[in-house]
C-alpha cells in the first residue's frame, strides 16, 4: 500500500468514519475525480472523501441485471443451509422454543432472490432495498415485502428480526455506523448479523495495492480490513464476532462476517449471588490485607484477577510435550478432562515446579492439578467465571493456567479475560441450578445451559462498569495465571480451524477438595489429584472439561 503524504499537511477536516480521529494525510488522490483516500491509523480504515454514496435509486431494473428472469437463485442455498445450521446451534443451545417462525431481513436484497429462498424454508421474510425498479420486480413478481427505502429510513419494527442479513452492501454506504446501528435496532436481543463484504487485507489487495481489482474508488467508499469490522462492531455492542475469509484467488478476498446482538439480561446480583465469610476466602481475596508487605505477583492476583510470567516454561518441557500431543488427532486433543493421569510429558508440563510454587505462592497454600483442557484450537466457550462450577466450599481456592505453546495469533481465536472481574459478588452453583430449573448438578450438560443465562449477564455488566477485555497473546513458554472469578472466554477464531497450540490446566487447593481425596506428588515438586475412576477415589461427577 501507498503510506507516504500526498499533501504536505494533514487534513485536520477529515475524520474516520468509525472511530472519530482525525485522519491525516491522504494516502491516494485522484484530482480529476475530486476524490482522495484516507487511511485511518487508530482502526485500521481506509475510506474515500468526500463522503458521497452512489445514488441508483432512480436506474432502471436492466442496470442491476440485463435478465433479471434468468437469476441464479440456487447460489443463494449456501446462506440457508450457512444462516439455518447457526440459528438451529443458538437455538439448541439456549433451549429456546418458539411456535413463531424465524424472521430474517435482508438490507439491499435487490429483487429478493435470497428472501426467496428462506421464505421456500419456513422462514418470515422482509427485505430493504433503495433502488425502486428492482424491488418492484421483487414485489410483483416474488410476492416479497421489500420496503423501498435505504435501511437508515425504513420502518422496520425494532427488535423483531431474528437475523439481518446485507451481502456486499457495506463497502457502498457513506456512513457505515448508522447503517449498522439500524441493522442492530432491528435485531432482537441475542440476533444474528450476517454481512459479507471485500477484504482489504487480501493477499492481492497486498500485492496490487491501488491497482488493486476491490479498490474501486468511484464505487465502493469504505475499505474494510477483518480488525476494522471487529472495531465497528465492538462500538455497536455486538458479541461473539466471527470473520471467515473466503474468495479470490487466495481464498481471502472477501469476508463474511457473523455477529451477535448483545441479549438484555433482568438477573441481578442477587438472583444469582451469596456473601461468603471472609475467612472462608483465600488470603488474597480478604476484605483486609497489608498491600504493602505483597509480592508484586499476589498484588497483581489481588488486584487484576491474573499474572503473566513471560518464558516461564523451559523450551524442552514445550518440546516434548507437543512431539506426544501432535500423535493426536483430534482437534482438542485428548478427550478425557484429566489425560495428566497417563501422559507424563503432561505432568512434566503442568507441574513445573515454578509454576506450583508461584500457585501456592498466590492462593496461601499447596494445590493440585485436576483437569487439563488440551485442544490446539479455541474453545469458543463465552464469557463465564469457573468458580460456581466447583463445589460450594472451594470459594476461590482455585486457579486456571493457560499456557502458550508457540506464539498466539490474533485471529486464532485468543484466550480473553476483564481483569477486575474476579472481584464482583461470588456466583452460586445452587442459584444458577435453580434458575436453570435443575433439580441438581449431576446432568453433565447444565454447564453448558447456563450459558444462556450466564452470559449475556456477564456482557451487561462488563458494560455497565467500563472493564476492558484483553487478550492474551503469549509466546512459546509464555503462562498467565486465572482467578476463578476472574470473567473469560475462549474468542471465537478469524479463521476457521485456526491452529491456538496451548495447554489449559486447573488447580484447586488440596484442603478444599473433599471429593478428591488422594493427591500424589511429582518428582519435580508439583501434586496432581489421582482420579482413576474406583468407587474408593471419589472422582467428580461430571466432565467439567466440556465447559471450559
Amino acid at each position: 500500500m501507498i503510506s507516504r503524504s500526498l499533501k504536505p499537511e494533514a487534513d485536520t477536516s477529515v475524520a474516520c468514519p468509525i472511530c472519530g480521529q482525525p485522519a491525516g494525510f491522504p494516502v491516494w488522490a485522484a484530482p480529476d475525480r475530486g476524490c482522495e483516500a484516507f487511511a485511518c491509523a487508530t482502526c485500521d480504515f481506509t475510506f474515500i472523501w468526500p463522503r458521497i454514496p452512489q445514488d441508483f435509486s432512480a436506474d432502471s431494473a436492466e442496470a442491476y441485471y440485463a435478465d433479471w428472469e434468468m437469476l441464479d437463485y440456487s447460489a443463494c442455498n449456501f446462506y440457508v443451509a450457512d444462516i439455518g445450521s447457526t440459528e438451529l446451534d443458538r437455538t439448541a443451545r439456549t433451549q429456546v422454543a418458539s411456535s413463531e417462525p424465524p424472521a430474517i431481513l435482508d438490507v439491499g436484497c435487490g429483487v429478493g432472490q435470497v428472501l426467496v429462498q428462506f421464505r421456500s424454508h419456513g422462514w418470515a421474510v422482509r427485505g430493504v432495498d433503495p433502488w425502486a425498479a428492482v424491488a418492484a420486480i421483487g414485489r410483483k413478481y416474488l410476492r416479497l415485502p421489500i420496503e423501498i427505502s435505504t435501511m437508515e429510513k425504513a420502518s422496520v419494527p425494532p427488535a423483531s428480526q431474528d437475523v439481518v442479513i446485507s451481502i456486499d452492501v457495506l463497502q457502498f454506504v457513506a456512513d457505515p455506523h448508522a447503517f449498522l446501528e439500524a441493522c442492530t435496532a432491528a435485531l432482537k436481543p441475542g440476533g444474528l448479523l450476517y454481512l459479507t463484504l471485500p477484504n482489504f487485507n487480501s493477499s492481492e489487495s497486498k500485492r496490487a495495492g491501488w491497482n488493486s481489482n476491490l479498490f474501486i474508488p468511484n464505487c465502493y467508499l469504505n475499505y474494510f480490513t477483518p480488525a476494522s469490522v471487529r472495531r465497528l462492531l465492538d462500538t455497536l455492542g455486538f458479541r461473539r464476532v466471527a470473520i471467515e475469509q473466503f474468495g479470490g484467488a487466495d481464498n481471502d478476498g472477501f469476508l463474511r462476517v457473523k455477529a451477535r446482538r448483545m441479549a438484555e439480561s433482568k438477573l441481578t446480583w442477587a438472583d444469582l449471588s451469596a456473601a461468603v465469610d471472609d475467612r472462608d476466602l483465600p488470603p488474597m481475596d480478604r476484605a483486609k490485607v497489608d498491600v504493602a508487605k505483597l509480592s508484586p505477583e499476589q498484588r497483581a492476583w489481588r488486584e487484576q484477577g491474573y499474572v503473566i510470567l513471560p518464558k516461564l516454561i523451559p523450551d524442552d518441557l514445550v518440546e516434548r510435550y507437543c512431539a506426544i500431543r501432535s500423535q493426536v488427532s483430534h482437534r482438542q486433543g485428548w478427550l478425557s478432562s484429566t489425560p495428566y493421569m497417563n501422559v507424563p510429558e503432561i505432568r512434566d508440563l503442568c507441574l513445573y515446579k515454578p509454576l506450583t510454587d508461584m500457585l501456592e505462592h498466590l492462593l496461601g497454600e499447596p494445590v493440585a492439578l485436576h483437569l487439563n483442557l488440551t485442544g490446539w484450537v479455541s474453545t469458543e466457550r463465552d464469557w463465564h467465571q469457573d468458580d460456581y462450577l466447583n463445589p460450594p466450599q472451594v470459594n476461590g481456592h482455585y486457579a486456571g493456567v493457560w499456557t502458550a505453546l508457540d506464539q498466539i495469533q490474533p485471529d486464532a481465536g485468543p484466550f480473553e479475560y476483564v481483569p477486575g472481574s474476579h472481584r464482583w459478588p461470588v456466583i452460586r452453583q445452587a442459584k444458577v441450578l435453580e434458575k436453570l430449573g435443575y433439580a441438581n448438578g449431576d446432568d453433565p450438560s447444565w454447564p453448558w445451559a447456563s450459558e444462556r443465562l450466564l452470559t449475556p449477564f456477564f456482557e451487561q455488566e462488563i458494560a455497565r462498569t467500563g472493564l476492558k477485555p484483553q487478550r492474551f497473546l503469549g509466546a512459546k513458554g509464555d503462562v498467565l495465571i486465572w482467578h476463578s472469578r476472574l470473567v473469560h472466554r475462549g474468542s471465537l477464531p478469524d479463521r476457521p480451524d485456526a491452529e491456538r497450540r496451548s495447554m489449559i490446566s486447573h488447580y484447586s487447593a488440596i484442603s478444599r477438595r473433599a471429593d478428591m481425596r488422594r493427591v500424589c506428588r511429582h518428582p519435580g515438586g508439583g501434586q496432581y489429584f489421582y482420579l482413576d475412576g474406583k468407587p474408593d477415589d471419589s472422582p467428580p461427577k461430571a466432565k467439567w472439561f466440556r465447559w471450559f
